[in-house]
């Protein structure tokens, strides 16, 4: 974990002549100063990859990074907000310039800055605050890769989570009570989707290598958002084709996405509720992040859905943070389980057996688990010919 901020050295970040002594040797070309990340020597968080033990706590110091960890997602957070990134992204700037162009008081700008520059997401050269991997393509809006979405979406989940012992006490999410509608205009669901995409990242990747692409011509990815997934599918496996399937609200990201990836001739927007309406015929289906949004009887019913619109010899794929009982590692998705229980009444985590029971009920055969990405799961099973 890294150091929290209180745990740094007096006068490292804010107004003091600390924070602009302490410099190292050597700028981006080598010949400057840059602002030197300090650090506890403890890795940052993520996911455990397959076959390690998750992260624990083993003494007074981890307990208060995980304290403080907040503070640090704030101030990323609240940057890529400002589009701080972006605006790096054409150009270095001092504090001065970016307080200007951004309106921003002089004093706890410089602490944010200087604070991003400690965590290594910035670096400072000279005067000039510039962006350092991977945030110089990764949290520029600009980018194609840019995966800033899910610190977007943090802007209106953090609210729900100071009500989580809320929750724990009545069983009831949180949001309507918080007075947070679930993207309530465009620019919010423009960020909703842009998180979903950066969460889905790798996923589709992995998916077109999952996919027997033999005898298959046409893939549906139901609730697909802007096609982000399909089109890494399409990608790989140029014969194919593609629908995703979402709320009529999206199709415009959709549409401006598939244009901008050159697929307009190859993947498809259908608009609706795919719990009432009709269902395009496919040889593949995808059901990806979706089911741990819904109860048990939903998820179910989804899944027959979803298995009834497939054609015969179709294939249908469900990726999710599902609990597995022998990939122990999985079990961090119980914190995915909080989430989305804050936003909404059927929020949930399901296990592996628990998917495996739907898609057999669904009349699917030769079901399989299968570890995916990060701490997901994918469950593949095949209809009859």
């Amino acid at each position: 974990m890294p150091a929290p901020v209180s745990q740094w050295p007096q006068g490292e970040i804010g107004h003091s002549r600390t924070a602009r002594d302490r410099v190292g040797t050597a700028g981006h070309d080598g010949s400057g100063p840059v602002l030197e990340r300090v650090s506890s020597g403890r890795p940052h968080p993520r996911h455990p990859r397959e076959g390690e033990e998750p992260a624990v706590v083993t003494d007074q110091a981890d307990l208060y990074a995980v304290a403080t960890a907040f503070r640090q997602s704030r101030m990323v957070a609240v940057a890529v907000e400002l589009d701080v990134f972006s605006l790096l992204a054409d150009e270095p700037a001092t504090l001065t310039e970016l307080c200007a162009r951004l309106r921003l008081h002089p004093r706890p700008t410089e602490a944010l800055l200087n604070g991003l520059c400690t965590m290594g997401i910035l670096a400072l050269d000279g005067d000039r605050y510039r962006n350092r991997a991977p945030a110089d393509s990764r949290l520029d809006r600009t980018e194609p890769d840019y995966t800033g979405g899910p610190f977007a979406v943090a802007g209106w989940q953090f609210p729900l989570w100071t009500r989580l012992r809320a929750l724990l006490e009545t069983g009831e999410p949180q949001g309507a009570d918080a007075g947070l509608g679930f993207c309530p205009d465009s620019v919010a669901l423009r960020r909703f989707v842009e998180a979903a995409d950066a969460r889905s990242a790798r996923c589709g990747p992995a998916l077109a290598r999952e996919i027997d692409p033999a005898g298959a011509t046409h893939v549906v990815d139901l609730g697909g958002a802007r096609g982000t997934v399909l089109a890494s599918i399409l990608h790989a496996h140029p014969h194919l084709t593609g629908t995703a399937f979402d709320l009529h609200a999206v199709r415009p990201l959709f549409d401006e996405h598939a244009t901008r990836l050159g697929l307009t001739d190859r993947m498809r927007f259908r608009g609706g509720d795919f719990f009432t309406d009709d269902l395009p015929p496919a040889d593949v289906y995808l059901l990806g992040h979706l089911l741990s949004d819904w109860d048990d009887d939903r998820c179910a019913y989804l899944v027959a859905r979803a298995a009834r619109a497939l054609r015969p010899g179709g294939t249908l794929l469900v990726h999710d943070p599902l609990i597995d009982p022998d990939r122990p590692h999985t079990n961090e998705n119980w914190v995915h389980s909080l989430s989305t229980q804050l936003i909404g009444p059927a929020g949930t985590v399901n296990t592996t057996d628990d998917c495996r029971g739907w898609l057999a009920a669904a009349g699917l055969t030769g079901i399989e688990v299968r570890a995916f990405v990060d701490t997901e799961s994918l469950v593949v099973g095949q209809k009859l010919p």
